[in-house]
């Protein structure tokens, strides 16, 4: 919630919309949380707001604050997923905007594609402006002593544990203070959902990454780009970006790979509707 870029870049978004729409547009905030999209939506103008949030401890703080904050009148927060709402019950008519922040750090696991296609079949206008309306997972190739021990395990105390690493998690968060790694690439977009989209399949796609910087890669460094209206964009880059509400996720691969500048990796983007997936190819 202390995120201000974000915060930030949500709320130019918000306000780009409902000036669009006009303060009679039907605001529909997925995912609420703390309830401050739609704050942002009704100090914009928005005249009527339909948040929902599905933890009721959490829903019902989301209402004080809205009333806390004087938006009572205007603010609904009802305490169920958004899956369980209905035209004609929650909400009077199907909204005119959606705003919504339930993207991961590895951009799907909260069930992002589910929902959006959800709302966008009972919920939604036809017309209605999706924010954000894309959103990337970006990265780029590394390599680094200090991730190859975040995600790797050998000799332990005299015990060669390094068969463990074929049951290791392979999608790790990065913290700020792991800064110590080497690009082997230049930045790459590896999958990206049009979240305006009414429905999305599972892709796998292949991905030829020219390799800048001869080492040991050991994974893959990801990141987001999200788009929220034209001209508004907010990333999350490793290069000024550093625990925020989102982090840097390191999706490490089975085994380093000792790459050589001027090479290509290929590696397997897409993702199964729930999970990115990120693994290299045989070379």
């Amino acid at each position: 919630m202390n995120d201000a870029p974000r915060n930030d870049a949500f709320e130019a978004a918000i306000k780009a919309a409902i000036a669009a729409r006009g303060p009679q547009a039907r605001v529909l905030d997925i995912g609420a949380g703390s309830g401050l999209l739609s704050l942002m939506a009704a100090r914009a103008g928005a005249q009527q707001v339909v948040a929902c949030e599905m933890e009721p401890l959490i829903a019902e703080m989301a209402q004080q604050i809205v009333a806390r904050n004087g938006y009572a009148d205007r603010i609904t927060v009802h305490a169920k997923p958004s899956t369980d709402l209905a035209v004609g019950t929650d909400l009077d008519a199907p909204a005119d905007i959606l705003v919504s922040e339930i993207l991961s750090s590895d951009l799907l696991t909260e069930k992002v594609l589910d929902t959006f296609e959800d709302a966008h079949r009972r919920l939604l206008a036809p017309d209605a402006i999706i924010i954000p309306r894309a959103a990337s997972a970006m990265g780029c190739l590394v390599a680094s002593e200090t991730l190859a021990d975040y995600a790797f395990v050998g000799n332990v105390s005299g015990f060669d544990l390094s068969p463990f690493n074929a049951l290791a998690q392979q999608r790790l968060p990065i913290h700020g203070t792991m800064t110590g790694w080497d690009r082997l690439s230049d930045d790459h977009e590896l999958v990206r959902l049009d979240l305006t989209q009414a429905k999305h399949d599972g892709v796998l796609a292949r991905l030829s990454i020219p390799v800048t910087a001869s080492g040991r890669a050991i994974g893959i460094v990801q990141w987001m780009h999200i788009d929220l209206w034209p001209g508004i964009t907010f990333d999350n880059h490793p290069d000024h970006y550093a625990d925020g509400g989102w982090l840097q996720i390191l999706h490490s691969f089975p085994q380093p790979i000792d790459v050589v500048a001027g090479d290509t990796l290929d590696i397997a983007v897409g993702h199964d509707r729930i999970t990115l997936i990120l693994l290299p190819l045989a070379q």
